[in-house]
């Protein structure tokens, strides 16, 4: 029974060491350049969608300015009560939340806005 088993793996390395040198082969005789249609062209080079990539770098913006407005209402309040520092950690924390979602918000429009 090991026999067999030891001469199917034998057999299953030969044949993938095979297709590996054939494959390396294949790519060694390329022709060269692929080339496109103008239609194909279009396609590829047609641009993303600005307007959604203008959406979701606003509502990022929005976002932050509003949890700064909050922020600054908290500890304006915390400065007059000492009992709602709590509040304005809790406020500042979301305004740190806020900006990471800003940053990551910015770099998704980019990425729409270049994407076909």
């Amino acid at each position: 029974m090991r026999s067999r088993v030891v001469g199917l793996v034998a057999a299953a390395a030969l044949l993938a060491s095979v297709g590996i040198a054939n494959a390396a082969d294949a790519t060694a005789n390329a022709k060269g350049p692929v080339n496109l249609t103008d239609v194909q062209l279009d396609n590829v080079t047609a641009g993303g969608n600005p307007a959604l990539a203008a959406s979701v770098a606003t509502a990022g913006a929005l976002n932050f300015a509003g949890a700064i407005n909050t922020a600054v209402g908290a500890n304006l309040t915390a400065a007059a009560n000492p009992f709602a520092v709590g509040a304005a950690v809790a406020a500042d924390l979301g305004t740190a939340a806020a900006f990471n979602n800003l940053l990551a918000s910015s770099t998704a429009a980019a990425a729409i806005a270049i994407t076909p």
